[in-house]
Order: structure tokens, then sequence, then C-alpha cells
């Protein structure tokens, strides 16, 4: 009998053997680690998912508090007026807002159907909006914000300003040239070119 290839066919059966132990130990290892992947990838679905409902129960509120006081500021001066609506969609996986007008269940671009004076307060209320969800300095300073706003609204426009400033206690500086968009200011400076120097006088 060949009995050193007998010894030699043993030895590599226990190379092999011990081989087998390793390979089972690796996969055991992997197993175990393919489990715990498995609880990771659950554990941030489900925090994607919390994630994801919180954003949009916070983009609803925005949403709400935003067109609301819009809204309002336009039905202030406008006897049929537009209801203004933000809304967040997903695009190309960002978040985008569209901003839009409503009117007898009709949506549209506020920059291409609606006059330029809609416009004007959509905007004026629109930054009010904005900076009421994180409010910062109380001053806001507006150069002829409403310069396309019919004369015959311009009194109900002045008299909104003056509304959303004492309720928020906010604090608007507002140029302008029109005599009805500035008669509920509680202080009027008139500034005149007197041979090239500004002249300014209180009005009231």
């Amino acid at each position: 009998m060949d009995y050193p290839l007998i010894r030699k066919m043993k030895d590599q059966i226990i190379e092999l053997k011990a081989t087998k132990k390793i390979k089972l130990n690796d996969l055991e290892k992997e197993k175990a680690r393919l489990s715990e992947l498995q609880i990771e990838q659950d554990h941030c679905l489900q925090a994607r998912a919390l994630v994801q409902k919180v954003a949009e129960e916070t983009q609803q509120k925005i949403e709400y508090h935003i067109s609301n006081l819009v809204s309002m500021a336009l039905a202030s001066v406008f006897p049929d007026p537009y209801e203004f609506r933000v809304r967040f969609i997903q695009r190309r996986n960002r978040t985008e807002c569209d901003l839009l007008f409503v009117k007898n269940g009709e949506e549209c671009d506020p920059l291409t159907a609606a006059g330029g004076g809609a416009v004007d307060v959509a905007g004026f209320a629109l930054r009010i909006a904005v900076w009421s969800l994180k409010k910062t300095r109380n001053v806001f300073i507006l150069d002829e914000p409403f310069r396309f706003l019919s004369v015959d609204l311009q009194a109900k426009c002045s008299a909104m300003i003056k509304e959303i400033s004492e309720k928020l206690k906010i604090q608007i500086i507002l140029i302008s040239h029109l005599p009805n968009i500035i008669e509920s200011a509680d202080r009027i400076f008139k500034i005149e070119n007197v041979k090239g120097e500004s002249k300014v006088s209180i009005v009231q």
C-alpha cells in the first residue's frame, strides 16, 4: 500500500475540512451582517417615512398660513378678489413651490393672468406672510410697492397696510408718490428737490 499517498490525501482532507469550517464561519458572519443591514434599512425607511410625514404636515401648515394671509389681503382691497394658493410639488426629485391665483375654481399664473395691481398686493402680503413664519427684524422698507394699483382701490390698500402693521406689530416705511396709498400712515414726510438739494418736511 502507498502510505505516503494515503497520508497526503488525509492531510488534504483535514485541510479542506479546516477551510470549510472557516468558510462556514465567514458565511454565518455575513448572514449576521446581512440581518443587521436589513434591520438598519428598515429603520432608515421608517425614519424617512416619518421625515416625509413631518415635511408634508409642515408644508400643509405653510401653505394654509401663506395662502390665508395673502387671500385676506386681496379680499380687503378688491371687490371680486382672486384667492391665493400656495402648492408644494415634487419635480425632478426636488420640492418646488407654485404660487397661484384662483377664481371660479380656475387656477392661473399671477404674472400672466392677473392685473399688476393684484400682483402688487399679493407680493406685499406674501413678503409679510413669509416674514411671519420666522420673525426677524420687524421693519419693512418698500419703494413704490403699489404703483400698478388703480386709484379707486388705493385707499382700501392703505387701510389694509395699516391693519397689518398694527396686528403684526411691524413698522412699514413706504415710499410712494400716490396720496391715497399713504393716507393711513402715522407719519408722512415729504421730500422735494430744491435746487439740487433734497428738502424733507413733515406733512403729518
